[in-house]
């Protein structure tokens, strides 16, 4: 299979390189034979990465409507979320203090407070430490996070609350005298969305959007492509540089696999190299490290998030939706790491912040935080928190689970979440190249190891001096090459937004072959577990498409002049694999799958890998029969009860 997967990304090389060759001989009959047109001055504007239409780019990321009838008709207004009801907060966290509010003790006269902390055990169990009783204040010393159980004469309030605590040991420890010589001298702020494209965050966070554009000059990456299916896929190359698979083993249902410390995070480097860090991330029940891989033994960061809401989690009903007291919960995140900047406003700091309630299951939800979201961009801002910190507003995908995802322009945007940086005003002329270079990609293909690349060149400007220009990490601080592929850039066909499809009929004689495939692998990844899951049954066929290689692509045999300026095109290239796609509904309850297959001619064989299949609409408990103990299978089994 790896032989096979290397041959197909050979291939794709090979065709897509050959493909640049084509594009270059027109650029260059235009350019030698129209004489009103300025060749030496064309030449230059594109050497410099001026030219307005650089033809010669392989990977361009398709320009998608961003009010598309298709796409607007699942466009809907949220309302505002509103935690009113929820009455006054007796108690607030800021810095190390816990403050019985003056606003509760006017209403409800003495107020006297017990503040337990909480301790974490690991990233499953808190434990209780010492409880403390106060009717004014409490400082937090050894955690982060405390139970607070209140009462005045006539009621009681509770909550579990959170705040950054000021830990002497990390102040006495981090230090900008401690980074290299070389290194930027930056903060790191790192604020992910879960399933929100480019064009959502567009549509649903306007003002938001708006801000980081307009006031803050970010840098929005068109060509920013997912390397793999879902949150995982996304942060850990991110964070480590890596794929899963080229990491120790740390998923939960192997008993000899790892704890994800084993991990080389990149929050380590920035440690050692004197930052104090912080991991921040809601929906405990479905954390990045700990839903389906072992999580962490030790803390990760010097400041995490996990304990707080693991023990905030089951107060949700207490509360109005997405609230907690009279705080959206959203809010809660945002403040905390504003709190993080404050505590420790004279050190050098990492923060990786990742919220996901809003948007994971709703398309149109995150919308009702556009204002607070860009509220904390002013804050931040204002607090002067922009003028020595690098900033990186993202998301890991777009959207997986909705009917938009089933139309070929949200199958597009799945592929291109929102990505940004933003950097201090006087970055562009200390390091204009830099700048410059992080300009010329916004229209590039670039991945989530790029992200990793960039990270580490804040720590050291020269990691990337010895990469070879077709590396799969390349720093966003360099010059993403323009003809960089899918393959180059290690996207595999099935997520790879650069290629073009051709429809094909539901009647044409190769899909009920495709459907044949894809249904019979599902079957046979369940068929161990047969008692458990029902077999699927083809519903309907949805759509096929095939990937066509340009024609002209095809027949390229070499340079037909010394110049490059003309093509040979009397090839005839033997082509042994084809890719398609195909989306399916299935029986029972009408899945809805989706896969990247291919087919060898030469042996008349279809290959798929259950990677390459994806479960495009929510499931739900259909798989509640095996979630616990095989949260593997969860896509991919309907139970029998």
């Amino acid at each position: 299979m790896v032989k096979r997967r290397i041959k197909l990304q050979l291939r794709f090389i090979i065709l897509l390189l050959l493909s640049t060759s084509l594009f270059l001989t027109y650029i260059c009959m235009k350019i030698a034979f129209p004489p009103e047109i300025d060749r030496e001055l064309l030449l230059r504007q594109i050497e410099l990465g001026l030219a307005s239409n650089n033809d010669s780019t392989l990977c361009k990321p398709p320009k998608l409507p961003l009010n598309s009838p298709e796409i607007m008709k699942f466009i809907k207004n949220v309302p505002p979320i509103l935690c009113g009801a929820a009455g006054t907060d007796w108690v607030k966290c800021k810095g190390s203090i816990c403050s019985i509010q003056e606003e509760a003790k006017v209403l409800q006269g003495n107020i006297e407070c017990q503040f337990t902390d909480i301790i974490r055990i690991d990233d499953y169990e808190n434990s209780e430490g010492k409880t403390t009783t106060s009717d004014d204040t409490y400082q937090l010393i050894d955690t982060d996070v405390v139970k607070v159980s209140c009462k005045s004469k006539n009621q009681k309030w509770s909550s579990i609350l959170t705040t950054v605590r000021k830990n002497d040991t990390l102040w006495k420890e981090s230090s900008w005298e401690k980074l290299p010589d070389e290194a930027l001298k930056l903060n790191v702020l790192m604020f992910g969305i879960d399933s929100v494209s480019r064009n959502l965050f567009q549509r649903k966070l306007p003002q938001t959007y708006h801000y980081i554009s307009k006031k803050l000059k970010g840098v929005i990456l068109e060509g920013y492509n997912i390397v793999g299916d879902g949150t995982p896929q996304a942060l850990i190359p991110i964070l480590t540089g890596k794929t899963e698979l080229e990491l120790p083993d740390t998923r939960k249902r192997f008993s000899d696999s790892h704890y994800v410390n084993e991990y080389p995070l990149i929050w380590n480097e920035f440690k050692n190299a004197g930052y104090v860090t912080g991991y921040l991330e809601d929906m405990p029940v479905y954390g990045v490290f700990t839903y389906r891989l072992n999580g962490f033994k030790e803390m990760p960061t010097d400041h995490y998030m996990r304990p707080y809401y693991l023990a905030e989690d089951p107060e949700h009903r207490r509360w109005p939706k997405f609230c907690t007291g009279n705080t959206p919960r959203h809010r809660i995140m945002t403040n905390f790491i504003k709190d993080f900047f404050h505590v420790y406003r004279a050190k050098p700091k990492f923060m990786f912040g990742f919220h996901g309630e809003l948007s994971h299951d709703d398309y149109n939800l995150i919308g009702a935080a556009d204002k607070d979201y860009r509220d904390f961009l002013v804050d931040l801002y204002e607090s002067g928190v922009f003028n020595n910190t690098v900033v990186i507003i993202l998301a890991d995908h777009g959207h997986r689970f909705a009917a938009i995802r089933n139309t070929l322009q949200g199958k597009q945007e799945e592929r291109l979440p929102f990505f940004s940086v933003i950097l201090p005003p006087w970055f562009q002329k200390k390091y204009p190249h830099f700048h410059k270079a992080l300009k010329s990609n916004v229209d590039r293909l670039t991945t989530p190891f790029d992200v990793h690349a960039t990270l580490k060149s804040i720590l050291n400007p020269a990691v990337n001096q010895d990469e070879r220009r077709d590396a799969r990490s390349l720093s966003l601080f360099s010059e993403i090459p323009v003809d960089r592929t899918c393959s180059k850039a290690f996207i595999e066909p099935h997520w790879c937004a650069c290629l073009t499809w051709n429809p094909l009929e539901n009647d044409a004689p190769i899909v009920p072959q495709l459907a044949k495939t894809l249904i019979g692998t599902l079957n046979n990844y369940i068929n161990s577990y047969r008692n458990l899951c029902d077999t699927w049954r083809l519903k309907e066929v949805n759509w096929a498409s095939k990937l066509l290689p340009n024609e002209k692509m095809i027949q390229f045999k070499q340079n037909a002049d010394r110049d490059g300026f003309l093509a040979d095109l009397s090839a005839d290239t033997h082509i042994e694999t084809e890719m398609y796609q195909i989306n399916l509904e299935l029986e029972p309850d009408g899945a809805l799958f989706e896969a990247s297959i291919t087919h060898n001619l030469h042996e008349n064989s279809f290959q798929l890998k259950i990677s390459d299949i994806s479960r495009i609409n929510m499931y739900g408990k259909q798989a509640s029969c095996i979630e616990e103990r095989y949260p593997h299978l969860r896509k991919y089994c309907h139970c029998k009860n």
